[in-house]
């Protein structure tokens, strides 16, 4: 089974992270675990208030889950002494022995589960959007498969090193970056040029799509030549292609990034899974 399926339902992955299932990893694994768990919860329609009650809920559930053998070791033990011939004031010293030798073996066994769980409370703080916006959209902007990043952004994690918000991204889009935005705010693939079409054959309109690229041109500083390829061809297989370039890549993050900044978290949830798919099929 796939372990970071966009699809799985919410009650899927709930059980998942109870079960220990994203646990137990690196660290830029469990950054990565998170960025799932919180895509998860955005695509159905959940705060990131009701995401981090989740964590915070799991991580003293799976301590308390802990405690119990250790207590259910300690009291056999002290069963199985009672009927021993020796001093009562050994049997206690030599049941807490046998219970810290419990404890030793589950430590062992998942360590590294329980320094991700401790670290839970540090992630929450380090990227509560309305304290630290800019260390969130970093956050959201980690692809699923990228781990490199996903292990930068652990280690800022830890050395408290916050990200610096630009308040104008936007800015630095380029002619399809814009367009594509467009495209994703209207709805599917094609649906920018469709649109046009239409207003151009109601005669109510009484546009042309020549004069249509002409003032989008202007308004994007580029030829009307180039909208027109953009919008006909390049916008379209960018949504709909597959074994798309890094620089297709990288033009659907960065239009990722505007709509998480703009809190439209479903649309950049749509473009995360379309980058996950991509990645996923050059495996």
């Amino acid at each position: 089974m796939q372990k970071f399926d966009p699809k799985r339902s919410l009650w899927l992955y709930k059980l998942w992270e109870y079960l220990l299932l994203f646990d137990g990893s690196s660290e830029e694994e469990r950054m990565l675990a998170y960025r799932y768990g919180w895509h998860i919860f955005s695509s159905n329609r959940q705060h990131f208030e009701d995401f981090s009650l989740f964590l915070r809920r799991r991580k003293w559930f799976i301590y308390l889950s802990l405690i119990y053998p250790i207590l259910i070791t300690f009291i056999s033990l002290l069963l199985a002494l009672s009927v021993l011939t020796i001093e009562v004031a050994m049997k206690v010293p030599l049941a807490l022995i046998f219970s810290g030798v419990t404890a030793g073996i589950i430590y062992n066994l998942i360590g590294k589960t329980l320094k991700n769980i401790r670290e839970t409370a540090i992630f929450l703080r380090y990227v509560n959007p309305n304290e630290k916006l800019a260390n969130f959209l970093e956050f959201e902007n980690l692809d699923l498969l990228d781990k490199e990043n996903a292990l930068l952004f652990y280690e800022n994690m830890r050395a408290k090193r916050d990200y610096i918000h630009d308040e104008t991204p936007e800015n630095n889009l380029d002619k399809t970056e814009k367009l594509l935005a467009v495209e994703f705010l209207l709805g599917g693939p094609g649906t920018l040029n469709e649109l046009i079409n239409k207003l151009c054959l109601n005669p109510n309109c009484s546009l042309s799509k020549e004069g249509v690229y002409r003032v989008l041109g202007v308004i994007l500083s580029a030829s009307p030549n180039n909208i027109k390829k953009d919008i006909v061809k390049g916008v379209k297989e960018i949504r709909s292609g597959e074994n798309l370039s890094s620089k297709r890549i990288d033009q659907l993050r960065n239009v990722k990034a505007i709509f998480s900044q703009s809190k439209l978290g479903l649309k950049a949830n749509e473009i995360d899974s379309l980058i996950f798919n991509q990645k996923k099929g050059s495996f």
